[in-house]
């Protein structure tokens, strides 16, 4: 950790002292934040927020000198290994090769890279059945993860699902059975039992296919050794795979697309105003819950809903949202943590605004490996070379009893 970061970090630790202090001192007291107390308790809630986007600017900053030395020490180990690679680094190095070239085909490859991504062309093909991409390349595992990792910017509820990858498209089945209503009973001495039988439903999780549409990239830049074509390339997949994938998983529809969260969720409360949320309304909300699934549940809204909600306080006149000393630990919204996800609607008429339950019961199902596709000719003209990302995924909430939502007036 870096001297600057490590400041940064202690700094904002103790504005969050402050402001739990500012807090206690009021709960003791058995009162709410007086005029002066709320004004400084909102200086300092801006101090946070200052905090946090120096805080992660200096550890990118950070990660970047890391992943530097880890070039550097991988340079030299290959140096002292010799021909000594494992089949990752391999492969790796061939698809690097294949996205810096423009030729047509693998005509541009050495002998050794040319094998290597003719065998990631055939396990593309092997796993897109139904759904063929003709010249298609499997990207190699380290470089689909850094789509992946790209990918959860866009949306929190991917983070806070579950998450599976098969390795093929097939459709997947899922039991489903809601028993909270049920409950045991009570039988005397000689009694004859009486029956409750379960009643199941069935989810089946398909594979959409999703494009990150053409990406164009000039010859000179492909050509340019200090440019990084492959972190280029992967940060507009993600980018771009990111935002739809993340639009559906929240708002999807169900019907030739994956079933958003925000879809799939029943009512938990209705907002008595357009735009704006009380502390009792998102009570209300938690509490439609049943307590089986609030052990270890979450919030989830979009980035704006979450500045109104930090205005909120309790019956006390306390704030309803708290900062976490650590940076590392996510803030509390009356005890539990939250995830953003800028696919939630924001707070306007009949949209359904804020999600609370166990979001473990939203599964995303992906379909292992991101598929290449290079268009060297149909740009050749604008000396210009076209890359497409196609991914499979859908996603479902297994569990509607688990998840609801509040909505606008």
């Amino acid at each position: 950790m870096t001297i600057e970061l490590k400041r940064l970090i202690e700094e904002r630790a103790r504005v969050v002292t402050a402001m739990h202090d500012l807090v206690t001192k009021a709960e003791s007291e058995e009162r709410g934040l007086s005029a002066e107390e709320r004004e400084s308790w909102n200086k300092m809630n801006e101090s946070i927020e200052s905090y946090d986007d120096r805080i992660e600017r200096a550890k990118k900053a950070e990660d970047l000198f890391h992943q530097l030395d880890e070039v550097n020490d991988d340079l030299l180990d290959t140096e002292d290994r010799g021909d000594q690679r494992d089949e990752g680094e391999v492969r790796s190095e061939a698809f690097s090769a294949l996205l810096r070239s423009v030729e047509s085909g693998l005509s541009g490859l050495s002998d050794e890279h040319r094998q290597v991504v003719a065998q990631m062309q055939r396990e593309a093909r092997a796993q897109s059945v139904g759904t063929t991409t003709a010249g298609g390349f499997l990207v190699p595992e380290n470089f689909a993860n850094r789509i992946i990792d790209g990918m959860a910017v866009y949306g929190g509820i991917r983070d806070a699902a579950t998450v599976i990858t098969t390795s093929d498209g097939g459709d997947m089945p899922f039991q489903t059975n809601d028993d909270t209503g049920n409950s045991g009973a009570l039988l005397a001495e000689n009694t004859q039992d009486s029956e409750q039988d379960l009643t199941f439903g069935e989810i089946t999780l398909g594979a959409y296919k999703y494009t990150s549409k053409i990406i164009r990239v000039s010859v000179e830049l492909m050509q340019d050794s200090a440019f990084d074509l492959d972190a280029y390339i992967a940060g507009k997949f993600a980018e771009r795979l990111g935002r739809i994938t993340s639009s559906h998983y929240a708002t999807g529809t169900g019907s030739s697309q994956p079933n958003g969260l925000v879809t799939a969720s029943t009512l938990g409360k209705t907002a008595a105003a357009v735009a704006a949320i009380t502390y009792n309304e998102m009570l209300d909300l938690k509490h439609s819950v049943d307590p089986a699934y609030r052990q270890g549940a979450r919030w989830a809204f979009h980035d704006s809903t979450l500045k109104a909600l930090k205005q909120l306080q309790d019956s006390n006149g306390l704030p309803l949202w708290s900062p976490n000393v650590s940076t590392d630990a996510p803030a509390m919204l009356d005890g539990d943590p939250y995830v953003i996800d800028n696919g939630i609607p924001q707070l306007a008429t009949g949209n359904k605004t804020v999600i609370y339950g166990d979001l473990t019961k939203y599964h995303i199902r992906d379909v292992r490996g991101i598929t290449m596709v290079r268009l060297v000719e149909r740009y050749a003209d604008y000396h210009q070379v076209g890359f497409i990302a196609f991914m499979r995924t859908d996603a479902d909430l297994l569990d509607t009893a688990a998840v609801k939502h509040l909505i606008q007036a």
